[in-house]
């Protein structure tokens, strides 16, 4: 049971590092005019809620780095970045009204999702790798 409930914290940190990654991902994208030329109408402000937000709820979503996994870090982190971007595009998006892959903000906008995603999930696996897991 001790190991467990060290895995688990050690999940919810590299969660909350990947939630960091994306939250610092999108507004990367936002801030050098990449969504601007993609024409997807996403580009957050940092602040301290937009932050906190994101690294709460990928605390929360790093839980599925408990999963078993034998391959690469980096594809660790991609492939299962997955899986939040896509609950935002599937369910949380369209809860807002922007339908589903939040097409409202543009075509592309289920690109940047999963980019900004990826970064997120490719930075807490590789946290996770440093800390030996």
């Amino acid at each position: 049971m001790r190991e467990f409930i060290k895995n688990l914290s050690i999940c919810f940190a590299a969660g909350g590092i990947a939630g960091l990654g994306y939250a610092l991902g999108l507004w990367a994208l936002g801030h050098y005019g990449i969504t601007r030329a993609l024409s997807v109408d996403i580009a957050p402000h940092l602040s301290n809620a937009y932050i906190y937000q994101r690294v709460v709820w990928g605390g929360i979503c790093g839980l599925i780095f408990l999963l078993p996994w034998r391959k690469s870090w980096i594809t660790r982190g991609f492939l299962l970045s997955l899986i939040p971007a896509g609950i935002l595009l599937l369910v949380l998006l369209p809860m807002r009204g922007l339908g589903i892959g939040a097409l409202a903000l543009g075509t592309l906008t289920p690109l940047v999702i999963v980019l900004a995603c990826a970064a997120g999930g490719i930075a807490g696996s590789g946290w996770l790798r440093a800390q030996g897991k």
